[in-house]
């Protein structure tokens, strides 16, 4: 476990040395969620899954967009929001 201390620059600020990036196998553009915990926070990096939409059917198309707009969040949210909660319902069977 690294413990690091959020330094105060008007933005949330978390600076890594070169071998925490190397060890943690971050790198530029990555991206995490934030999870509160009792001593901080909780860091968890997102992987990265590729879709082929050009293989969807039309009617999932038509629903991933007609979602999206109702929503006022793009696809790529509309997709992660599908994939968490299909990760949560796993997870309780």
């Amino acid at each position: 476990m690294i413990k690091k201390t959020i330094q105060p620059t008007g933005d949330m600020c978390i600076k890594f040395t070169d071998e925490e990036l190397v060890k943690l196998n971050i790198k530029e553009n990555d991206k995490f969620s934030i999870q509160e915990t009792e001593d901080g926070f909780l860091l968890q990096k997102f992987d990265t899954i590729s879709l082929e939409i050009d293989e969807f059917p039309k009617h999932i198309l038509i629903s991933l967009i007609k979602e999206s707009c109702e929503k006022d969040i793009s696809v790529n949210e509309v997709f992660s929001n599908i994939l968490e909660n299909f990760i949560k319902n796993e997870k309780k069977t």
